[in-house]
């Protein structure tokens, strides 16, 4: 069993009674989780979270096991849409020997696991699972390919951070305004970081059309602010109280500049008021949204496909490194 508790003497003792209650098995030192691989340097606090016996089992079931690998999740300069959907019914039923739903399915599960690099792809792959065409089983195999090609990267989470957790954790908000095809809505997305690595991340789309980039963001950055305050919360039941607001960080001056005035504009009334609620959530002190530079947005890479340069960076700010060898370190 695994647990979580401030000190040893208290989770003995906790084992202890549970023990007394349930019929239970103490794994000691989890080496898997459910497909997570996790290895811990005790000396360091240097802990890694990785899939890449989950992402090899998944090559050797589609056949992708040739050790041919992409450099970035998505082809480059790929346009989805549901024009490349098959219209015909020949073609459609041409396209039920693909398991494109299954493939989705496997690579949703990396991507909720450990891989946020490729949250956008999957997001955007899943659209057309009721009737996908051939460019999309292309581009998801090519996802699968992907993760071949990077299976041992790893979510590093640092423990030089040190133990004060009263501001934990730190929010990056990103929208790429009308990049859907079909629909001409807005892709938001956000990671939250704690220790160095993401610990939370989400790639959207926005459920109505943006008139601006500015209304894109100021969008995303609601949806950001609501996942920040689960966290704070959930921080706060396991005895970290977040003392101070959470940051969160955009990168449209636009954006940040409405969110702070409490005023009505005549440019922001047809926005739904759900998203002015994170107008609330600063003055109450919960969130400080502040500005980052947009090479430096870690969000940038759940919004739309990045490739060359601009795809390692995200890696390097998702904190997303090599794995070192072996497992738990003693």
């Amino acid at each position: 069993m695994g647990m979580l508790a401030s000190s040893l003497h208290f989770m003995e003792k906790l084992k202890k009674l549970i023990g007394e209650v349930f019929k239970i098995k103490d794994l000691g030192s989890i080496k898997q989780l459910l497909g997570l691989a996790i290895d811990y340097d005790r000396e360091t606090g240097r802990l890694e979270l990785s899939q890449s016996r989950y992402i090899q089992q998944s090559l050797e079931r589609y056949g992708c096991d040739d050790g041919r690998t992409h450099p970035t999740p998505l082809s480059s300069g790929v346009k989805l849409t549901k024009a490349d959907s098959p219209i015909t019914p020949s073609d459609i039923t041409a396209m039920k020997d693909y398991p494109y739903q299954s493939l989705i399915g496997t690579l949703m599960y990396a991507m909720l696991g450990t891989r946020p690099d490729i949250a956008f792809a999957v997001g955007a792959l899943s659209k057309y699972s009721s009737n996908p065409g051939k460019v999309h089983w292309n581009e998801a195999v090519h996802v699968l390919r992907y993760l071949g090609g990077t299976k041992d990267l790893a979510l590093v989470f640092d423990g030089s951070h040190g133990a004060d957790l009263s501001s934990l954790i730190l929010g990056y908000s990103d929208s790429d305004w009308a990049g859907d095809m079909d629909t001409r809505r807005s892709t938001g997305g956000y990671v939250f970081f704690a220790c160095g690595a993401a610990i939370s991340w989400s790639s959207k789309l926005q459920l109505s059309p943006a008139l601006s980039s500015t209304e894109a963001e100021y969008m995303a950055c609601t949806r950001a602010m609501q996942e920040a305050i689960w966290l704070r919360q959930f921080l706060d039941q396991l005895g970290y109280r977040q003392k101070n607001p959470t940051q969160l960080l955009g990168d449209n001056q636009g954006a940040i500049a409405l969110a702070k005035n409490p005023g009505n504009h005549p440019r922001t009334k047809h926005i739904q008021l759900r998203y002015h609620f994170i107008r609330f959530a600063i003055t109450d002190g919960q969130i400080l949204l502040d500005y980052v530079p947009t090479g430096d947005m870690a969000a940038d890479g759940l919004t739309k496909g990045l490739t060359g340069e601009k795809h390692k960076r995200f890696l390097s700010l998702l904190s997303l490194q090599p794995r070192m060898s072996g497992s738990v370190r003693k």
